[in-house]
């Protein structure tokens, strides 16, 4: 069971905050000598515009409640949080001085960026009001049928010679890979000097042909698949090819798998099958909501393909039809249609 990736949610809400760039608030504290007069409960002000704490507190809603502490417990983050909405600010300030939010198609957008909230919302208070059941037995019963997902891998080390096939034959590849295989069975304690005298991994200089961790899923699978069926430190793979060329394997160490216990699964496997849960009841309000009955306008819904196409721009059914006209042209006067590109323009 994998913990969420905190650090990859923060990149994303990092995204969305649409980051503009801004000077340090520290400094703009400091030359504002109003700064200290600030109202209760405003947390800095900008050009004749302010950001509350209901403000950030409105902001927080939509960061994921189980990371805004981590979020919020950085400096410059804050910093550049109160910054941007104080820029966004100014800038809807200016927009309403030149009565931009009084355009028809603006206030049509305003209507939708309200909607979002609400949706957003509205999600939000349903799950909270969800009674969840307890699964503790059911994680159990879960544990007991699927322990095999609740196995910690074995990590397996090897040694390998690599043979590469950019420089050489096929052939010549094969036949000096078999004499690399005799002699690390007949002496698997020289292996090091093979790798040594015959390897083409440039890396072996540094690593002498060691590569840690050789069944994971990050290597090539002929070549993990190798590595897994050596058992015994000394064991030598039979030859394997890879992109790279051919391979002899000699394995180093080999540490089993290890099952986890419930116990040591029980927290993060009760939070999935909550999670799990939760999502389902949302997946079947919101399925409900669009099972019901529809009404809409075929010759509207048709006309939007066509509604935002620039001048000259040619849809791809118009493009096979004009083809399709243009090589019954020519052949009607015996030419091939290589002969009689069509043109792809409007009329």
């Amino acid at each position: 069971m994998q913990q969420p990736n905190f650090s990859k949610r923060m990149t994303a809400i990092g995204f969305a905050m649409g980051l503009f760039v801004c000077m340090p608030l520290t400094v703009s504290a400091q030359s504002d000598p109003v700064a200290a007069k600030l109202p209760p409960g405003i947390v800095a002000s900008q050009g004749g515009v302010v950001v509350s704490i209901q403000d950030i507190d409105a902001y927080a809603q939509k960061i994921p409640e189980e990371d805004r502490a981590a979020f919020f417990d950085n400096p410059k983050r804050i910093e550049s949080v109160i910054m941007n909405m104080l820029l966004g600010r100014q800038l809807a300030a200016d927009a309403r001085a030149a009565k931009i939010d009084q355009d028809p198609l603006v206030k049509t957008e305003i209507k939708l960026a309200i909607d979002d909230v609400l949706v957003r919302e509205d999600l939000r208070n349903f799950r909270k009001n969800l009674k969840v059941p307890n699964f503790e037995q059911l994680a159990k019963e879960y544990y007991l049928g699927h322990e095999s997902e609740f196995v910690l891998p074995g990590r397996v080390n090897v040694k390998h010679v690599l043979v590469s096939t950019k420089d050489r034959s096929d052939e010549a590849a094969k036949e000096l890979i078999a004499k690399v295989e005799i002699e690390a069975r007949a002496h698997p304690e020289k292996f090091d000097d093979l790798v040594d005298k015959y390897s083409d991994d440039p890396t072996k200089t540094i690593n002498h042909g060691m590569i840690p961790d050789a069944g994971s899923k990050k290597m090539s699978g002929p070549f993990a698949k190798a590595a897994e069926h050596l058992k015994k430190p000394g064991d030598i793979s039979p030859i394997v090819k890879t992109n790279f060329g051919y391979h002899v394997l000699k394995l180093v160490e080999h540490d089993p798998a290890t099952q986890q216990t419930f116990d040591d699964v029980r927290n993060s496997l009760i939070q999935k099958l909550r999670t799990d849960w939760v999502e389902n009841q949302v997946a079947e309000h919101t399925g409900s909501l669009r099972g019901k009955p529809l009404n809409a306008d075929p010759a509207l819904v048709a006309s939007l393909r066509t509604r935002y196409k620039t001048h000259g721009e040619v849809m791809p059914e118009q493009a096979e039809r004009l083809d399709a006209k243009q090589a019954e042209k020519a052949k009607a006067v015996g030419e091939t249609p290589s002969n009689t590109p069509a043109k792809h323009t409007d009329h």
